[in-house]
Order: C-alpha cells, then structure tokens, then sequence
C-alpha cells in the first residue's frame, strides 16, 4: 500500500468515533415501549376481504395493491 495513502487512511481512522454509543437502560425500556405500541392484533376481516382474498390469486393480489398504493380504492369495497 502506497505511504500516502496509508497516511489518509490513518488520518480517516483517527477522526472516527472510537467507541459505539451506549444505551441506557431507561432509553432501552422506552423504544421497547414504543415498539410494542405499534404491534396491534389484526383486525377481523368483512365478509367482502374474506371473498375478495379467497378468489384471488397472488398475482392478482399483487396489482390490486399497486393500484391502491396509487390511490385507487380497496378492491373489496
């Protein structure tokens, strides 16, 4: 390996932060909190998502969420 580069490589090094951040436990328990908040028990299906889910295939399935991503309704709607 070439001197100079060696001395940008060194010179890079020494800017680096040496240690990685520690958490606390306090700050641990809270994004466990958070976490937790946002896991939800799904919601009970309609009678129309159970048929629309039953009579499509993943292909199917795949483009009908595209076009809602784009702003089309829910095709069981």
């Amino acid at each position: 390996m070439p001197t100079i580069l060696k001395k940008r490589l060194a010179a890079l090094e020494a800017t680096r932060e040496a240690m990685p951040r520690r958490y606390m436990l306090d700050e641990i328990e809270a994004a466990r909190l958070r976490y937790e908040a946002l896991l939800e028990e799904p919601c009970e299906c309609t009678p129309q998502q159970a048929a629309y889910y039953a009579t499509r295939t993943l292909k199917e399935s795949a483009a009908d969420y595209d076009a809602v991503l784009k702003g089309a309704p829910a095709p069981w709607l």
